[in-house]
């Protein structure tokens, strides 16, 4: 008997397992399966995306004509669209399921969420961020970069999830008034603390795994409610028109 459960494919530019996804398969709802395609674009530093825009294209329309059971898929990382602008408009110009990014994502999020000024925490270093800043701009968030928490972004995962959380206050004492902190970048793992850092720092956490769930789930009108991912997650606000 074939499953009623939602198929959600997640496109990486890297492989297709790592901790981090293991980590975030608990905030997937139980109606929802979530599958995780390698694209294998990147082969050292994360500018070695550049000049494979077609490539990319290519492998990610293979992979989504390659799983027909998916119903809505998202294209991972930040690097990935600042190094590939033209990758999602030209993949959802060749399949026929709607597909979002992990920046479009945190954008619909912080938009659901009623946030205009945000504390941006990456795992990049200030030339990425940089253009994640100027993104964003482009849609009416303001960002303000937190510190770098290691000299190279892979790096950041060797850091507990305290020490996320202190670097992170930092950040917010640094940046002023904000409307919510934002988290892009798996290796930066927020995910066990999202719940703490809401309690604790007055402010709704948007992180790019658990922005890209909602959103994809969103774009096919699914609403859910999942305890311990924030209140992104737990609340389900609507997209904004």
């Amino acid at each position: 008997m074939a499953s009623d459960k939602i198929t959600v494919g997640f496109l990486s530019p890297m492989g297709a397992t790592g901790d981090h996804f293991d980590r975030f398969s608990r905030f997937v709802p139980e109606e929802v399966t979530l599958e995780v395609g390698g694209l294998d674009l990147i082969e050292g530093p994360l500018n070695s995306m550049e000049g494979k825009e077609g490539l990319a294209t290519d492998l990610s329309v293979r992979s989504i004509s390659d799983n027909p059971g998916w119903q809505t898929a998202a294209i991972l990382a930040a690097p990935v669209q600042v190094y590939m602008p033209n990758l999602a408009p030209n993949v959802r110009g060749q399949v026929a399921i709607p597909v979002t990014t992990a920046m479009e994502s945190a954008v619909a999020a912080l938009s659901a969420l009623g946030a205009s000024r945000v504390l941006l925490m990456t795992p990049f270093d200030e030339s990425m961020n940089v253009q994640i800043r100027a993104f964003l701009a482009e849609r009416d968030v303001e960002a303000i970069s937190g510190p770098q928490p290691a000299p190279y972004y892979r790096d950041a995962a060797k850091l507990g999830p305290d020490e996320v959380y202190s670097i992170t206050k930092e950040g917010l004492v640094n940046a002023g008034a904000v409307d919510a902190i934002y988290f892009q970048g798996a290796v930066l793992d927020a995910l066990e603390i999202i719940d703490r850092l809401e309690s604790e720092l007055g402010l709704p956490v948007v992180a790019s795994n658990p922005a890209m769930l909602w959103h994809a789930l969103s774009l096919l009108g699914h609403s859910f409610s999942v305890p311990n991912g924030g209140r992104l997650l737990r609340e389900w606000p609507a997209l904004k028109k």
